[in-house]
């Protein structure tokens, strides 16, 4: 939205004859308001370019200038001063500028500065661009070229009319016969070699007069596709299961790298096409990493087929011991109180969480377990609902509540956007007469994100994983915000939570 500025400006002229740094009776104070409606930048098409208006007064005589009027052309250059009084309360007419540019006729970019002054002060200067008539351009059907396994020759359009080059940004079994550099229309012929192993990849990159990339064309090979989508598969300590999803075009086979390792097993030692590589493990009662090696390999039914090997390292952790931290006044110190009551530490029974109060805090990634107990109705008869949030960038949040009153552990998510989020039945099986152990365990799924599991009392209550959802943001060794406190009713009393540190693969 454009908006009517107003400057006010004053100049003190010293008397004649005088030197400037001496003493001196000065005439009075010579001042001005310029007034102007423009926007800050104005950008302009080569040809045919939009005409744009300025709206400008002054109680001094003003001019409005181009520092290219060979090719910008100015309505008004100049105008005559307006009432000052009717000017000074907005009731004065601006008189309207139009400004027109000639068509750039040139292959570059042009820039001028129009400058709006009044009386010697300058009161706003307008950046105006105007794009040139180059261009450069590839089909968009010849951006993205199949080729098959006999490769063969491919002739990349250039339409220009400026100068141009090409090149081999990637892949050495494509190369340029013709077309390294041209000007105008011109052509790229492309020669691909035969593939006899794995489908693969190259691009040719296309570049304008001032070696800027203008387009890049993509080709892709047919061949062995046999893709692990991570170099690991990686369990927690007493995780039952993994996966890990294979691209492929062929029948694959997978095996161990040695078959003494039996404490995990391969489940689906076979496939065909885009697959899924499930393992099971035994719980590791030992108090070092599990480490082993699978191989996945396609299915050859000659000596003259190409072989692909992929290795994929399968690590177990081992037991973490918890860290546990009493929630007194030395530790809630370390906590933010965010909520409209404070919790309360007494001595040998832990601190009170009454309605309205949380405690927030930035917290290091790894499986966290809060312990509650007498959890109370108030004197109206409204129990607690007692709150816990992981929260983490990009909206996506965790969420786990005890709620006496509807006698459930309820979980819930927030994600950022639309669709697709986990969806957890409450869980029923608790007595809140009786203290409460709320478990967030985080375990490994991939290599990056999260198998997370909720517990309570030590009960699988529910669990899900991070990479198949909008959740997809929560990543292994992500920190997080952590909420957790009593949000209505009556009160709750937190004794104590544990935090078990995340295992460190690369030990």
């Amino acid at each position: 939205m454009k908006k009517l500025f107003n400057i006010l400006c004053a100049a003190a002229a010293l008397l004649p004859g005088l030197a400037g740094c001496q003493q001196s009776k000065q005439e009075p104070l010579d001042t001005v308001e310029l007034r102007y409606r423009a926007d800050d930048s104005y950008s302009l098409e080569a040809v045919n370019a939009r005409a744009f208006t300025i709206l400008v007064a002054s109680s001094k005589p003003w001019t409005i200038t181009s520092e290219h009027p060979t090719w910008c052309i100015i309505s008004d250059e100049d105008g005559q001063p307006v009432d000052p009084e009717t000017l000074h309360v907005g009731k004065a007419e601006p008189t309207t500028v139009r400004v027109q540019y000639y068509d750039n006729t040139f292959l570059d970019d042009r820039t001028d500065r129009i400058t709006i002054q009044s009386n010697g002060w300058v009161g706003k200067t307008i950046t105006v661009s105007q794009k040139g008539i180059a261009f450069l351009s590839v089909p968009e059907d010849e951006l993205a070229l199949d080729v098959e396994k006999s490769g063969g020759q491919f002739t990349i359009h250039i339409h220009s009319n400026q100068p141009w080059s090409s090149k081999v940004t990637d892949g050495d079994w494509v190369s340029i016969e013709e077309g390294e550099s041209g000007e105008g229309e011109g052509e790229v012929v492309i020669n691909a070699e035969e593939n006899v192993s794995e489908l693969r990849y190259a691009e040719v990159t296309v570049y304008d007069r001032h070696d800027e990339p203008v387009a890049l064309v993509k080709f892709t090979q047919d061949g062995v596709q046999l893709v692990p989508l991570s170099e690991e598969i990686r369990a927690g300590y007493d995780q039952l299961s993994a996966e890990l999803e294979l691209l492929s075009n062929s029948k694959w086979t997978v095996e161990k790298a040695a078959e003494s390792d039996d404490w995990f097993t391969i489940e689906t030692p076979s496939g065909e096409g885009n697959g899924t590589i499930s393992i099971s493990f035994t719980e590791n009662t030992g108090s070092s990493m599990r480490r082993a090696e699978i191989v996945v390999k396609n299915v050859v039914d000659s000596a003259d087929e190409f072989q692909v090997e992929k290795p994929v390292v399968v690590k177990q952790a081992y037991k973490i011991d918890p860290v546990r931290y009493y929630v007194n006044n030395d530790e809630i110190s370390l906590w933010k109180s965010d909520w409209a009551n404070t919790p309360v530490y007494t001595k040998d029974v832990g601190t009170l969480f009454a309605a309205r109060c949380r405690l927030s805090r930035s917290m290091e990634f790894g499986s966290y377990t809060f312990h509650w107990k007498d959890l109370q109705a108030d004197a109206n008869g409204g129990n607690p609902r007692v709150r816990h949030w992981f929260t983490y960038s990009e909206s996506a949040e965790i969420k786990a509540d005890l709620r006496p009153g509807d006698a459930k552990v309820s979980f819930d998510f927030n994600v950022a956007g639309d669709g697709n989020k986990p969806s957890i039945s409450a869980f029923t099986d608790v007595d809140f007469t009786q203290p409460i152990d709320l478990t967030v365990k985080f375990d490994p799924s991939g290599a990056e994100h999260c198998h997370v599991t909720f517990l309570v009392n030590g009960v699988e209550a529910g669990s899900f994983d991070s990479s198949e959802n909008l959740l997809r943001t929560i990543l292994w060794g992500k920190s997080s915000t952590i909420y957790f406190g009593v949000d209505e009713g009556g009160s709750a009393v937190c004794e104590w939570y544990e935090y078990t540190a995340p295992m460190n693969w690369d030990d």
